[in-house]
């Protein structure tokens, strides 16, 4: 219980330096200070800053995942239910400090360790949208003649609808957002049965 304890107290320390000063300005020595414990006390958890990071990027896809399973949970058709989750997720990120702090860091510094491991996020939602993208298209929802290039679209225009276009405009509501990307999923996507036949 007492390690148990001492490790939480290493992540919550962790964390807020990671917020305040962002990830490479942070030493394990800050940490260790921060925590109450020994440097040696910490390397019993964790094998290096690095895996502290990628700690905190795990935790935020458990997040996510959760964000998805409450959305799968309503059994609701298939644009809505990847409109709700896609959005849900998106609109997690962009209000968590401390993603925001980290994916800032890595734009400005480059840092591999940081760029690698945000790069987990995205591909998590990516996957998500590729495998109800494979599953729709498997019921004759929609069509498409590429998947991983359908994906990267879906993908892009909720980044930019959710999160670049509404810094332009902080007066969009996200309703409007989230229906704007529905209809465009549909008639983007969705199957013309009679007009296949006619041609």
């Amino acid at each position: 219980m007492l390690l148990d304890l001492k490790k939480e107290q290493i992540i919550q320390s962790a964390r807020e330096l990671f917020h305040q000063f962002g990830f490479k300005k942070v030493s394990m020595d800050e940490i260790a200070q921060k925590a109450g414990v020994t440097k040696k006390t910490i390397y019993m958890y964790f094998d290096s800053k690095e895996d502290l990071l990628k700690y905190f990027i795990q935790e935020e896809i458990q997040n996510m995942e959760k964000i998805v399973k409450t959305v799968e949970e309503k059994n609701l058709d298939f644009f809505e239910t990847v409109n709700q989750a896609i959005y849900g997720l998106l609109e997690y990120r962009k209000h968590q400090d401390f993603l925001n702090v980290i994916a800032k860091e890595a734009e400005w510094l480059k840092n591999p360790v940081i760029v690698d491991n945000l790069k987990l996020i995205d591909e998590k939602i990516q996957n998500y949208i590729r495998k109800k993208l494979e599953k729709a298209k498997e019921n004759g929802y929609i069509d498409y003649p590429d998947l991983n290039i359908t994906t990267f679209l879906v993908y892009k225009m909720y980044i930019a609808l959710i999160i670049e276009w509404n810094d332009k405009d902080k007066n969009l509501d996200d309703q409007m957002i989230a229906q704007s990307i529905v209809e465009i999923l549909k008639n983007g996507l969705r199957k013309d049965v009679e007009k296949n036949e006619k041609y």
